[in-house]
């Protein structure tokens, strides 16, 4: 295919290159950019080609075209398709920009013209056979020239800048081209209003649109009309809707749109409302050759079921749309499910209005459809028909519910109480009428009615109350805890309960009997003396306690003695005392001072340590004494260290214990788990492994441990990196080491993938891969402990294939008619390109078109340089030839024999030779000579033989094929023999 980037003869092609605008062209005082472009358009000097009118439409507010208006009406769901993941963005942020050349794998029809490509244009419609850069919007139809092309189909044809906000988008399928203007933006860089708006193409036979259907339009939020050049604040001279041939004949106008608000007065009436488009489909089709087609339908429920509610006013409305400038639209309207459906509005014209409207009943619940149509008044009339589905639904059945609540109890859900059947999802509002949530919070919110409301979302409204009543707690005061002697006197419990209780409660001992609040501490005994309120239903009875500690007289045992080995384990002197001591006293070691509780045989002195026991008052203090000795300790020799590689094989650990250590022990690791002395380092874990040997004789209730600190090297981590990582043949690459030093001290041997083997470095190593190809690389590591592990990075370097200047070209050769030669670099891993095109044209592009010289025939030198995304570079020249075939026929020649002019023969150039036949004639019309062969002349003989012919006048007939060309040509001339 071919694809135009170059300059054109009006103006210049806007193209779209890392993200900015740039123009291929150079105005007057410096490179044409965004930027000046910008300023340019403002100041009103954009040069040709970038826009076809540098004027506001001309004319009044009302516009009516003087062509052939073809398309036809329907309707579709699902009409917004929004962009996701398989859509591509068809132009960086712009203004009066377009896409690249977009290919269709269909043809597209435009009125009888067929079209396998078109362009993206930023303003808002997308056009055949050339880029459309115009941002003043006109109506239709209008007549290509030489400046633009206006082949084109507008969901909505105005002056979009995406510099400020929005992005368009496209996905093309094999049926289809789907193109979306999502929140766009308005010259010059606005983002205060933005427009949605959607089309689709098709071959007429995709079921997106409808079969015999090939364009759709559908809008979501229009907001603006016009961009500042011939508006402010977003309104101003009208954006078009429809579809042009470009031949100022056939098209397809939906309306002009101008200003703010929902007005339409139909397609040809004063420019419109934007907001009218606002959520409006349109499906209608191209590949028509009459202009009579049905009306176009729009409204509110195309699409969708419309959810009602029995006994509900329903109000449906259709406006139908006659595509054609001259023709009234009538609608009707018929709903035979509702019995009381009514006309309330039916008024023709160029745009039909049709409103019906029913209250249905509740017999009447279900789906029904309502039918819409209009017939036009062409020839012959055609009809739209439109079915709207109605959903009728009735209320749901709610029931009240009521409940008391304690004035501190839960939280209630009062959904929950609601008899019958509620919907989920309405709102509730409390008896003052304020909003509120299902839950009722006890001793928070007010008593009274709780209003459920549903109706959201399609379900019909109904209400439910719930009403709630709260009831105060009882308070039996807070806990307390009191202390008394058995000679203290009578006390009164219940000034001591904290917090607020409440008088007029009934108290009760420990045991459960009736008591009556005073506590005789001399008969009373221990426990929780409880205050009881009773509750007030639906709140429960409150209870306190009253916790009574009557106090005894002390114990603090009798004396005793006790033996101990040094290694015993600590001891609970209480424990070892004669009796049952109380554990309220204190100990006093044999020097006099404060102990504990526990004595520990490794470092206590032995001797006899005294047992107090205070009273509480008045009780008198006891004490009792324990006399404790030690006996020797057994023996597990010394602490020990021990260092192992995780791969070393079993060991036994006793060999390395210090000192001399009692056999006939056992063994704990790390963990205190029992363990067999001999270490699998592969399975064990560095720490501490215990060996135990139990005491002799009288202490062989103890033990004695040693320790050997086993450390497990661990085998080296490795990591390294390849710098670079790729590129092309051949590569310098530089491997370093990046492993943990910790790691590293002991050898590194590398495999480097291409053969090379056995290389210790543990820095930076340098290779060279000489071939293209993915390259495993193997570290090896050995640690300064001796221990070594490897590390394979599959694919860790990358060599690509260096690039080569490689291009092919079409025509292939060029010829008189088509001069014009597109140039493909052929390489697919070249990034950059230089194009020397006989050294008057140069490109950067994978793709470049030269327009040779066609007047005469000939070789051109043409010379490419690439380079790939590393630099690597090539280049290479070859020659393109240009053919011009000619032919040279003389009017006579003189057979005399004399050796000049004998013969007589047309002279061509750059004919097919096995094509040729020339052929004599004399005058009576009898065949004199016939040749096939380009290098035989005539010589004036008649091809029997014999003399030459008379002199005089003799016709011929050449026949000869264009090298250029598949077809033969004829020339027809005479030629004059002389003697």
């Amino acid at each position: 295919m071919k694809h135009r980037i170059a300059a054109t003869r009006f103006g210049v092609w806007l193209t779209l290159a890392a993200g900015a605008l740039t123009a291929h062209a150079q105005l007057v005082g410096g490179a044409f950019n965004a930027a000046t472009y910008k300023a340019a358009k403002l100041a009103g000097h954009v040069p040709a080609g970038f826009h076809y009118n540098a004027s506001p439409p001309e004319g009044g507010n009302k516009v009516v075209p003087h062509g052939t208006l073809r398309g036809g009406g329907g309707n579709v769901c699902e009409c917004w398709i929004p962009p996701d993941g398989s859509w591509t963005l068809a132009m960086a942020p712009n203004d009066d920009g377009s896409s690249a050349q977009i290919f269709l794998p269909f043809a597209f029809n435009l009125y009888g013209d067929q079209y396998t490509s078109c362009y993206i244009n930023n303003n808002g419609n997308i056009s055949f056979g050339g880029l459309l850069g115009s941002f003043t919007a006109q109506t239709f139809p209008i007549a290509s020239d030489q400046s633009q092309v206006f082949n084109m189909v507008a969901p909505y044809w105005e002056d979009v800048d995406t510099y400020g906000a929005g992005q368009v988008w496209y996905k093309v399928t094999p049926t289809a081209l789907y193109v979306d203007w999502v929140g766009v933006g308005y010259f010059s860089s606005h983002t205060d209003l933005l427009n949605t708006f959607s089309l689709i193409i098709t071959d007429g036979n995709d079921p997106v649109i409808g079969i015999g259907k090939n364009t759709r339009f559908c809008y979501q939020d229009m907001q603006w009309s016009t961009g500042d050049i011939w508006g402010s604040n977003g309104f101003g001279s009208p954006g078009t809707v429809g579809a042009n041939r470009g031949n100022g004949i056939d098209f397809l106008q939906i309306g002009t749109f101008d200003h703010a608000g929902t007005d339409y007065d139909g397609p040809f009436g004063n420019p419109d409302g934007i907001s009218w488009l606002d959520n409006q489909e349109f499906v209608f089709t191209t590949a028509v050759s009459t202009s009579n087609i049905p009306p176009i339908g729009s409204g509110d429920y195309l699409c969708d079921t419309v959810h009602v509610c029995a006994g509900e006013q329903v109000v449906l409305s259709m406006q139908f749309l006659s595509p054609e400038s001259d023709q009234t639209t009538t609608a009707t309207s018929s709903a035979p499910d509702f019995s009381n459906y009514t006309e309330t509005v039916n008024t023709p014209g160029q745009t039909a209005l049709i409103t019906g409207q029913f209250t249905p009943l509740a017999t009447e619940t279900g789906f029904h459809v309502v039918t819409f149509q209009a017939t036009d008044n062409g020839a012959p009339n055609l009809t739209s028909t439109y079915n709207i589905v109605v959903d009728v639904q009735i209320a749901a059945v709610m029931e009240p519910g009521d409940l008391a609540v304690c004035d501190n109890g839960p939280a209630v859900d009062m959904y929950a109480l609601l008899g019958g059947s509620p919907l989920p999802g309405g709102v509730w509002t409390d008896p003052n009428g304020i909003a509120h949530t299902a839950t009722f919070l006890p001793g928070e919110d007010v008593d009274g009615g709780y209003v459920y409301a549903v109706g959201n979302g399609g379900n019909c409204p109904n209400t439910g109350v719930v009403t709630m009543t709260t009831v105060g707690h009882a308070d039996a005061g807070v806990d307390v805890a009191l202390s008394h002697c058995t000679s203290d006197a009578q006390d009164v419990l219940f000034a001591h309960l904290g917090g607020t209780p409440q008088n007029g409660g009934l108290w009760y001992t420990p045991g459960g009997a009736n008591f009556n609040g005073t506590l005789q501490p001399g008969a009373a005994v221990s426990g929780n003396y409880d205050y009881v309120i009773t509750g007030i239903s639906p709140c429960p009875t409150d209870t306190s306690h009253v916790a009574v500690t009557i106090q005894q007289a002390v114990d603090p045992g009798s004396n005793a003695g006790i033996a101990l080995c040094a290694d015993a384990d600590p001891l609970f002197m209480l424990n070892a005392l004669n009796g049952n001591a109380d554990a309220t006293g204190n100990w006093t070691a044999p020097g006099g001072g404060a102990f504990g509780n526990n004595f520990t045989a490794a470092v206590d002195a032995p001797g006899v340590y005294t047992y107090s026991v205070p009273a509480t008052l008045p009780c008198p203090t006891l004490s009792s004494t324990l006399t404790i000795a030690v006996d020797p300790r057994p023996d597990a020799g010394n602490d020990n260290g021990l260092a192992l590689c995780a791969d070393a094989g079993n060991t036994s650990l006793f060999p390395h214990l210090g000192g001399s250590p009692d056999a006939g022990g056992h063994w704990l690791d790390p963990f205190g788990a029992a363990h067999s002395g001999v270490l699998d380092p592969s399975l064990g874990v560095s720490g501490d492994y215990t060996y135990i040997a139990i005491g002799p004789g009288t202490c062989q209730h103890l033990s004695d441990s040693a320790r050997i600190t086993v450390t497990v090297n661990p085998l080296p981590i490795i990591s390294f990196t390849a710098d670079p990582d790729s590129g092309c043949n051949p590569l310098t690459v530089h491997l370093t080491n990046t492993t943990d030093p910790l790691y590293v001290g002991n050898s590194c041997m590398w495999d480097l993938g291409d053969g090379t083997t056995g290389v210790n470095e543990c820095g930076t190593l340098e290779h060279i891969y000489q071939d293209a190809g993915w390259y495993n690389v193997n570290l090896t590591v050995t640690t300064p402990q001796g221990c070594t592990d490897h590390l394979i990075i599959p694919g860790a370097v990358l060599v690509e294939q260096a690039p080569t200047a490689a291009f092919s070209w079409t025509p292939d050769p060029g010829t008189e008619e088509n001069s014009n030669i597109l140039f493909s670099a052929e390489d697919p891993h070249a990034t950059e390109f230089h194009w020397d095109l006989m050294g008057i044209d140069s490109s950067d592009q994978r793709q470049v078109y030269h327009d040779f010289p066609h007047e005469l025939g000939g070789d051109y030198r043409v010379c490419l340089s690439v380079a790939d995304r590393y630099g690597c570079a090539d280049v290479l020249c070859d020659t393109v030839s240009v053919i011009v075939p000619t032919l040279y026929v003389p009017n006579s020649f003189t057979p005399n024999g004399d050796g000049i002019n004998d013969t007589w023969a047309p002279i061509s150039r750059d004919m097919v030779d096995r094509d040729h036949e020339l052929m004599i004639f004399d005058r009576w019309g009898q065949s004199v000579f016939d040749s096939t062969d380009p290098t035989l002349g005539w010589d004036g003989h008649h091809a029997n033989g014999g003399e030459v012919l008379p002199q005089g006048v003799y016709a011929w007939r050449l026949i000869e094929r264009l090298k250029s060309t598949s077809d033969k040509r004829d020339w027809f001339g005479t030629v004059t023999l002389l003697k």
